[in-house]
């Protein structure tokens, strides 16, 4: 099965040691961190929807014994409603040691990582509420830190302290408001949450530009030595099932400006993929076993989309993000 395939492969990856970074760079001061405490930043970018398991519901059609579904999954299909969800999850995570489970999908938007939605069901509220009214994700050293590749990131909080500011994504530290003073706010509010060490992956999405799902894994547990390998394999399962779950067998609430994104077929996805890695028109057309004038045609459809000129401006825009994708439809 491809889960267990991937379990096999997968090993766990860390956050670089400080001294693989900037050693010389300064230190947020403790007046730096007070302007923090006192001032909100502003709000200029979009907010994640938050919904809960309240807010899921199950089709008719999904049932436990469907074919290829997974044990965990299966249980939470199988649940009698969402207390025993609630508590399946939880019971599963404290057995790994865990504590918390956050899941939320995330964009790249104006050169900068933005939050679109987060389940809260698992979550723990008072980091929740801290973590997006305050804009700490603009400065989680955590984030730059998942690879690509999707294998997890264990991490804890007295090895992200050691980081010096610099390992920050440099778009999300300029926008930010003394971002320094933000850091340490970043720090000192997951302390206050009772968070000390967790593992976090992420998973592109099959059908969105620019979109990935993050799950993360957290603990009141000091230290990260004992997220083992084999813990490691449990919490990959366990993310991966919630995926499966929340994605795939449940229905979620509509995402806030859903009716404004721009839809485009399979097809120009793919076309789309091909154009961002530098290949022309006709390389395209051959990769995808597809007529000149069939790619000539999607790309005329893609620029219209996108009120670009040419290919330039077309790459700029799917790259810079300023317009989303929504579901896509059939061609």
């Amino acid at each position: 099965m491809i889960l267990a395939s991937l379990l096999q492969q997968a090993g766990a990856v860390t956050l670089p040691e400080a001294r693989d970074f900037d050693s010389t760079a300064p230190a947020a001061s403790a007046a730096s961190t007070t302007q923090a405490d006192g001032a909100e930043p502003p709000l200029d970018g979009p907010f994640p929807q938050l919904y809960s398991e309240e807010q899921l519901y199950l089709p008719e059609s999904a049932h436990r014994h469907a074919e290829g579904v997974p044990g965990i999954v299966g249980d939470l299909l199988d649940a009698s409603g969402n207390k025993e969800r609630r508590d399946l999850i939880q019971a599963l995570l404290n057995a790994l040691g865990f504590d918390w489970l956050g899941y939320g999908t995330i964009t790249f938007l104006r050169g900068r990582w933005w939050p679109l939605s987060f389940f809260t069901a698992h979550a723990n509220t008072e980091w929740t509420q801290r973590y997006f009214s305050h804009r700490l994700y603009e400065v989680d050293l955590r984030q730059p830190g998942v690879p690509a590749s999707s294998l997890p990131l264990v991490w804890d909080i007295e090895q992200i302290e050691a980081l010096p500011f610099s390992a920050a994504t440099s778009a999300a530290a300029s926008a930010a408001e003394n971002p320094e003073g933000r850091r340490q706010r970043f720090l000192d509010d997951l302390r206050a949450s009772g968070i000390r060490s967790g593992l976090m992956f992420r998973l592109a999405s099959p059908t969105q530009v620019n979109q990935y799902t993050v799950i993360s894994l957290q603990s009141g547990e000091p230290g990260r030595r004992w997220i083992t390998d084999d813990i490691v394999g449990q919490a990959l399962t366990l993310g991966l099932s919630l995926h499966e779950y929340v994605l795939r067998h449940s229905r979620m609430p509509s995402e806030a400006g859903a009716a404004a994104r721009i839809e485009i077929s399979p097809t120009q996805q793919y076309i789309l993929q091909h154009l961002l890695q530098g290949r022309s028109d006709k390389e395209i057309a051959n990769r995808l076993d597809l007529s000149a004038h069939t790619v000539d045609y999607h790309m005329r459809q893609l620029r219209r989309r996108f009120a670009a000129r040419n290919r330039v401006q077309l790459v700029n825009a799917v790259q810079q993000g300023d317009s989303d994708f929504g579901v896509l439809s059939d061609i």
